[in-house]
């Protein structure tokens, strides 16, 4: 009995000693933590500072790997501001490293560029801006009135004025073409060494009043210069009912706008945006193609707007363009969601996992869980970033950098009247594969030219 009552004291002790030291005076299990506003800082050549904004929950050093780095403090606690000094330089661009360090985790780096050759957004005042690289050159594709124009430049980061390459046709007596109105968002593709430009196209709004009646069509050079002379090859088919042999109409296909086309497996494919029949609602199809004039399938839904991101104000999936990581196996349809009218307007993906799937199967398919770049000022009377949409991408001249373009809409004014404007900027890639494009930069923000372009 008296051993009974020995282990029931102890046992007491035991629990008071664990809430007292449990409730009054908890212990601290927290995993340490450690972040900065941003990991990549440009700055000019002129000496200056700037400031880098530590968000941690536990102590942290900083220590500089390049002599002309200095900041202002070497240890800190918690979430302060850093300000780093910077000296001047002659060189036309170096690169330096500032370490934030706690103990338990990596270090956190934050990459300097300080460089004299900058440029900054935008580059010009085109939306749906296409660009591709060939040959050490940039061709910049672009809608003009009811015609297309194309510009070349040996720069990325600067375009000359654009040269119309082809006009729509016209109505002659009872030949009424199918395209001689609304030209939208042309792509300069090249395949198995020949141009093509893939574009919509409709009858005039007095007429139908409505955008329905848009259609897609293609164009191919007559030479290997992209500047040089085009024809039209004709309205491709993008209906339900694809049979061998079929003649494309305005009758027996469906409302396509945005039509790209890319290769895989050796089979070539063309994206673009959709409605359902008899629906408004904008998906993306996709279609097999036997040869880059002609699609050879009936249509299949792969992406609709189903997130709670792509669904402000419309449900619309429009303007796919392709992008894919070689290393990782990883192939990626990167979409416009939301009116490109309004603020919402932003990027999405859907992703191929493995590029030998099917990509035809809806299944097959996987989307980002959230958009993957937006950014709006909400500036209605001065020009600013209010939605971001409608890109391409491209390599930097000596082939080490991603680049992604795009537009963004000049003021949040519910319409496009303000106008909406092409920014380029580079990109990175995530550990599991899938791109990083950051957040878009400001209106007039410096940028580091691309790699191995000339000044």
């Amino acid at each position: 009995m008296r051993i009974l009552y020995c282990y029931l004291c102890i046992f007491s002790l035991l629990v008071c000693f664990g809430c007292e030291n449990g409730s009054d005076d908890p212990v601290d299990t927290k995993q340490p933590s450690l972040k900065i506003n941003t990991q990549e800082k440009l700055i000019a050549n002129t000496a200056g500072s700037f400031e880098i904004y530590v968000t941690s929950n536990t102590s942290w050093r900083v220590e500089s790997k390049n002599s002309w780095l200095k900041p202002e403090r070497q240890e800190g606690q918690g979430n302060i501001s850093v300000r780093i000094q910077y000296e001047g330089s002659t060189t036309d661009k170096r690169t330096g490293i500032v370490r934030f360090i706690t103990d338990g985790l990596n270090p956190v780096e934050l990459t300097v560029t300080q460089t004299g050759l900058t440029f900054s957004n935008p580059i010009a005042g085109i939306p749906d801006p296409w660009i591709i690289k060939h040959n050490g050159s940039y061709y910049l594709c672009k809608a003009d009135g009811n015609g297309i124009s194309i510009a070349r430049s040996d720069k990325l980061s600067e375009f000359p004025h654009t040269r119309r390459v082809w006009s729509c046709p016209y109505d002659m007596g009872n030949n009424k073409p199918w395209n001689v109105s609304h030209v939208w968002a042309p792509e300069l593709h090249r395949i198995d060494g020949r141009w093509y430009i893939y574009y919509a196209a409709g009858r005039p709004h007095a007429e139908t009043n409505s955008y329905s009646y848009q259609r897609s069509g293609v164009l191919r050079a007559k030479t290997d210069d992209p500047m040089g002379e085009w024809e039209d090859m004709g309205m491709l088919y993008t209906g339900d009912g694809y049979q061998p042999g079929i003649v494309p109409s305005a009758d027996n296909t469906q409302y396509a706008i945005d039509l790209g086309v890319f290769q895989l497996n050796g089979k070539l494919y063309a994206v673009w945006s959709g409605y359902p029949a008899g629906s408004s609602e904008q998906k993306l199809y996709i279609a097999t193609m036997s040869d880059p004039l002609t699609i050879s399938s009936s249509r299949t839904a792969i992406s609709s707007a189903d997130k709670y991101w792509e669904t402000h104000n419309s449900k619309i999936n429009e303007g796919p363009a392709f992008l894919k990581n070689k290393e990782h196996g990883k192939f990626f349809v990167v979409y416009s969601c939301n009116g490109s009218w309004t603020k919402h307007y932003r990027l999405g993906y859907i992703m191929l996992s493995d590029t030998l799937a099917d990509p035809t199967r809806p299944a097959n398919w996987t989307k980002s869980v959230t958009e993957v770049f937006y950014r709006n000022d909400d500036t209605a009377h001065a020009n600013g970033v209010n939605g971001v949409g409608h890109c391409s991408f491209t390599k930097s001249p000596d082939d080490t950098e991603d680049w992604i373009v795009y537009h963004v809409k000049n003021r949040n004014d519910d319409g496009w009247s303000s106008g909406r404007s092409t920014f380029i900027q580079k990109f990175g890639w995530k550990a599991d594969g899938t791109p990083d494009f950051g957040t878009p930069v400001g209106w007039g923000e410096p940028l580091a030219i691309p790699s191995g372009e000339s000044h």
